[in-house]
């Protein structure tokens, strides 16, 4: 008479122990590896375009903020009450007036152009102008030495450090006696940053706001306000309330709508590459099936045994179901495991198949961002893990209803 729950008893002895030709053991091995393979990829795949995604957003949104306003005649004349008015609104974290224009840079024969920003005293703070690191000289001396800041990349194409003198040149001609002339000016290198984007490090030169509007002639004007909100997802309702108090003194522009086409795209990037991800555990989970067919073949006197100890069709039925799923969970813990590990060494992990295959991995010139991050998203991972269950079981429905269904009297009339 054979007790409860013996059935656990026996598909855990099925993994364990071999059969003659040790055909068990191995047909255990390849589809736990081969399950593991694909949660690992899906874990890992999706932690690194979820920390590409996320990193992107943050570095583009804390350049040019969450709300951007903007004047109708290209300046904004007395922007200081209009920022304190607007900064009033509930979720409004951080104002920040500047100006921004187009320029040549040149030193030493090099020229490159650039985007000249204007920024308040307070903001020559790495915090506060969201960088991620000072490579050279300090930001808090630019406002005493009227110097500027260079971006990383800006800086080596021009061949500049801190230090050195920069001439910018505005486009914008101004009248002399002699007629038109491009206004130039030569400053002081004070910084060199890197922001992390790859399009803001070959373009961005900081500069004092009050220096900016008298090189650019703007008076006591600026271009633009950028406002920082506590939540990003809130703009739907901050913006219309912005635009509401700034009436036609200016108008207001959310995040989402220039960056709209770009985060749409990372979006249904991410949908995608999931679902063509998840094709691998598909075919792994093939494996699990294939391999519960050949334990059904080589077991089949084990099978005519149970029956005639008492074995029901449903027991003999959960017995391969639970081998299917212990093949399952094994491969979805080494899986998780190895995403672990390669998300934790990362940067070695990069190292080293850029030395195996030598290549670059990650072009900030391609992939905007001057870093490579993983960020694991909980509830895509919990996803992954069901997944991988639900399709692991059922995998092994069909091999448990062959089994099920062997007639003991014909196994074992030639055994």
């Amino acid at each position: 008479m054979l007790s409860p729950g013996f059935e656990a008893v026996v598909a855990r002895r099925y993994l364990r122990r071999p059969g003659a030709k040790g055909a068990v053991s191995l047909n255990a091995a390849l589809p736990t590896v081969a399950v593991a393979i694909g949660v690992f990829v899906l874990i890992f795949v999706m932690a690194i375009m979820n920390g590409y995604r996320v990193n992107l957003l943050d570095k583009i949104l804390g350049y040019h903020g969450h709300v951007l306003v903007q004047g109708f005649n290209g300046g904004i004349e007395g922007y200081q009450p209009l920022t304190e008015e607007l900064a009033q609104v509930d979720g409004v974290v951080s104002a920040m007036p500047f100006t921004e224009a187009q320029v040549m840079l040149t030193h030493r024969g090099r020229a490159w152009g650039a985007l000249v920003r204007g920024l308040p005293t307070e903001f020559f703070d790495p915090k506060k102008l969201n960088v991620n690191k000072v490579i050279s000289g300090d930001l808090n001396s630019a406002p005493e030495l009227d110097g500027v800041v260079l971006g990383s990349e800006l800086a080596r194409n021009l061949g500049v450090t801190v230090g050195d003198d920069v001439t910018i040149i505005s486009p914008k001609t101004v009248s002399t006696p002699f007629g038109s002339t491009l206004r130039y000016l030569a400053y002081p290198v004070a910084a060199v940053v890197e922001i992390g984007v790859f399009q803001f490090d070959e373009s961005f030169v900081g500069m004092p706001l009050a220096e900016a509007q008298r090189f650019f002639r703007l008076g006591n004007t600026v271009t633009n306000i950028e406002f920082f909100l506590e939540d990003a997802d809130t703009i739907d309702r901050v913006a219309p309330e912005m635009q509401a108090i700034a009436g036609n003194r200016a108008f207001v522009r959310s995040w989402r709508s220039f960056n709209a086409a770009l985060f749409g795209i990372l979006q249904s990037e991410r949908v995608m590459m999931f679902i063509v991800l998840s094709l691998i555990v598909l075919v792994a989970v093939f494996n699990v099936g294939s391999s519960l067919f050949m334990l059904v073949k080589d077991r089949r006197a084990d099978i005519a045994v149970l029956r005639t100890m008492g074995a029901t069709n449903k027991s003999i039925r959960r017995i391969y179901i639970l081998v299917g799923l212990f093949i399952g969970v094994l491969g979805i813990v080494l899986g998780c495991l190895l995403a672990a590990l390669a998300i934790h060494f990362l940067d070695e992990l990069k190292i080293g198949v850029e030395f195996l295959l030598g290549i670059n991995v990650w072009d900030p010139s391609v992939r905007f961002l001057s870093e490579m991050s993983a960020i694991v998203d909980w509830y895509e991972t919990s996803l992954t893990i069901v997944l991988t269950l639900v399709l692991t079981f059922i995998a092994t429905i069909l091999p448990a209803r062959r089994a099920a269904k062997l007639d003991p009297v014909e196994v074992l009339r030639y055994e």
